[in-house]
């Protein structure tokens, strides 16, 4: 269908048509010459003239044409074939792939021409049901869906069939993403059967990432029985292949029995160490692939040390021992002015807390430990004088009279430097006064103030607890008394939480240093054998502004001494490297880059944890399969009678192709030819006229 649209009505156009033959007609009629012309090329003559200007003014008038064509599109037919593992992990399972292949077949011969089939599998589409393999190391169903979902909005999907066990290990719950699919029958197919099995296995293990040298760290394993019921059986820990520990559990009474059993283990040697958990195999036991799990963790040597100096002994440097005694990282030392030559070198601390610097008036030491650049925890005291705190060239401006006042904290809502939970904020509200120099405090930087000076309900404008930067960080507490903070807070919640967080935060901030190294290697904390391993790199230049021109190299070598070379491709701002797959196991990784003759390295190690996912279902879940196909108006059939699905399909009358109207406009005077037939109407009759002589 054919519809003209234009800015000017249609007549006016027809008006035009009269008028430019009229002109046609009164040019002609006035040439003398045309008198000696025959009749015929007289007539001619002037329906090429009449025929060109009519042509230029319809091309003039702007007619824009819509073509209209109708199509017809055919229903979408999708086949969702579960290509996991755990397909294969039944009796019946050395049938199944012919079984699918068969009926995708008999699908394909059913509705080729009434349907446009498409086959998919949990990682994608796939171009013949032949290339179909059951390998992959997970079941994520609704990932799959989504994707499905997302490609195909608003076409006409006819149904969805559903091949699988039913056994999902990752991703959300199917029957939500299968709700996104309106109007659409979903046919589940059940693979596998449904028979609970006699089997163990290991469920979970639980640990930390990480752990730290010369320190305890427990390993927790959840144990899985199945028709096991009050039958004894072995677990064994090793590490690095070197038996730890072994145990004998009994499994509990009934058909499912589940069973925590807990290692302790001595973190002895930094590295990533290799744990594995075995049970002892059963006579009857259906599956045995489940009954080792292994885990990566890495045992660090990242202690900090805390020196504490006392110019005079006070409780309060026992309450801050106390408060990082759960600090399994941090080593603390007290030490007085007296003995502080025992302590070493300062340069082996990580930390200095200095209380009531200068009282002791040993000029020497103080000038030593002034003069330090590591980070500093200053607690000032009335005894520690105006004149001293002057010498510490800090930033704050401090007037004092000499007096002492008793004053309270008031947490700064503005202070941003760390976070603390929202109990210890209202704790801290309520800890008792301490004592400090009666005066004024000048300190603009508000944002690094945790607490200002509060005197009853009233806050002040001066700081009680501040922090600072110069070469290297540094913190202020105006004060002495925060062994009465520690009392108070266990007298308002019988526990001394706000306070340990407050102190602990405190300490981490001030230690953590900041990452000044121009090369930068991010390895991602969780490496398993089912997902590609994506390395991000960063390089600065002097500036510290980030670069992306030279080549950044990049060594892997596994355990066994197994080494492969690759290269980062650089982005706009940064690095990166796909290592794609890796095999379980440890590794060790050297990156290099050289800019302007300098060499930049680093090195580490990281563990690839073997995903077995697959290997722990022992039985199919039809049951969420045939919950799928209810919500979907569909049906569930077991694989041997997947024919009935072809049946059912025949007879639904809601699955039908549906036309589509496309329109096009096109504008007339766009079209080339128009031009060429004006051409040719002007240039016969131009022709023709020079032809008899005329001009």
């Amino acid at each position: 269908m054919t519809n003209i649209f234009s800015d000017i009505p249609i007549w006016a156009i027809a008006v035009w048509a009269v008028l430019a033959f009229l002109i046609s007609w009164y040019y002609y009629k006035k040439r003398s010459w045309l008198k000696e012309v025959k009749s015929s090329m007289r007539r001619l003559m002037f329906l090429l003239r009449g025929l060109g200007l009519t042509l230029l003014g319809v091309l003039l008038a702007n007619l824009l044409i819509r073509s209209t064509k109708t199509e017809l599109n055919n229903p979408l037919l999708i086949t969702v074939v579960d290509n996991s593992s755990s397909m294969l992990n039944y009796k019946d399972s050395s049938k199944v792939e012919d079984e699918i292949k068969n009926f995708q077949r008999k699908l394909n011969a059913s509705f080729g021409s009434r349907f446009d089939n498409l086959i998919y599998t949990l990682d994608g589409s796939v171009q013949s049901i032949d290339s179909l393999g059951f390998s992959s190391g997970v079941s994520d169903f609704s990932s799959s869906l989504n994707s499905i979902y997302n490609d195909y909005y608003g076409r006409n999907i006819g149904a969805v069939i559903f091949l699988s066990d039913g056994n999902y290990n990752k991703g959300a719950r199917p029957t939500f993403t299968a709700e996104k699919f309106k109007n659409v029958p979903f046919y589940t197919v059940g693979v596998g059967d449904t028979v609970q099995k006699t089997d163990q296995r290991i469920q979970n293990i639980v640990a930390n990432d990480i752990a730290f040298l010369d320190n305890a760290f427990p390993i927790e394993v959840v144990v899985e029985g199945i028709k096991l019921s009050e039958r004894k059986y072995k677990i064994t820990l090793f590490e690095d292949g070197k038996k730890l520990h072994e145990k004998e559990y009994e499994h509990n009474q009934g058909d499912v029995s589940l069973t925590k059993v807990k290692f302790l283990v001595d973190a002895k040697s930094s590295g990533v160490h290799e744990y594995m958990v075995r049970l002892s195999e059963m006579d009857d036991e259906y599956n045995v692939k489940n009954n080792t799990k292994r885990i990566y963790l890495e045992v660090i040597d990242d202690r900090s040390k805390v020196l504490m100096i006392a110019e005079g002994m006070h409780p309060d440097l026992g309450a801050i021992k106390m408060a990082l005694a759960s600090e399994q990282n941090l080593e603390t030392e007290i030490v007085t002015t007296r003995n502080i030559d025992e302590a070493g070198d300062l340069e082996d601390y990580d930390l200095i807390i200095w209380h009531n610097p200068g009282t002791d008036r040993k000029e020497s030491l103080f000038n030593k430990i002034s003069r330090t650049e590591l980070p500093i925890w200053y607690i000032t005291g009335p005894a520690t004088s105006q004149q001293t705190l002057q010498r510490l060239k800090l930033v704050p401006t401090v007037q004092t009279t000499g007096q002492k006042d008793n004053v309270a904290i008031a947490f700064n809502t503005r202070f941003n430097l760390f976070e603390l939970s929202e109990s210890t904020i209202r704790s801290i509200n309520e800890f008792p006064p301490m004592t400090a120099h009666y005066g004024k405090i000048s300190y603009p930087k508000n944002n690094s103030i945790l607490g200002f000076q509060k005197v009853g309900n009233i806050a002040k404008p001066e700081p009680i607890f501040f922090f600072g930067e110069r070469k290297e960080k540094y913190a202020v507490t105006y004060g002495n008394g925060l062994w009465n903070w520690r009392l108070g807070n266990y007298q308002q919640n019988q526990s001394h939480e706000a306070f340990n967080e407050l102190i602990q935060k405190t300490v981490q901030y001030l230690i953590i240093k900041e990452n000044r190294s121009r090369l930068r290697i991010s390895v991602p904390k969780e490496i398993n054998t089912v997902e590609n391993t994506v390395i991000d790199a960063r390089f600065y230049n002097e500036s510290y502004e980030p670069i992306t021109e030279p080549t950044i190299n990049f060594k892997l070598e596994k355990a066994d001494g197994t080494s492969f070379e690759y290269a980062f491709l650089a982005l706009d701002d940064h690095y990166q490297l796909d290592l794609g797959k890796l095999d379980f196991g440890r590794y060790s990784w050297k990156a290099d880059v050289t800019f302007n003759g300098e060499t930049f390295e680093k090195t580490g190690s990281f563990a690839v944890e073997e995903v077995a996912l697959e290997a722990q279902s022992t039985r199919a879940d039809h049951q969420l399969l045939n919950q799928i196909a209810m919500n979907q108006s569909g049906k569930f059939y077991e694989l041997d009678k997947a024919t009935n699905v072809i049946a059912d399909l025949e007879q639904r009358k809601d699955i039908t192709p549906l036309a589509y109207e496309q329109s096009t406009f096109e504008k007339l005077i766009d079209n080339l030819w128009w031009f060429v037939l004006l051409i040719v109407l002007f240039g016969g009759e131009w022709f023709l006229r020079r032809y008899n002589g005329g001009y």
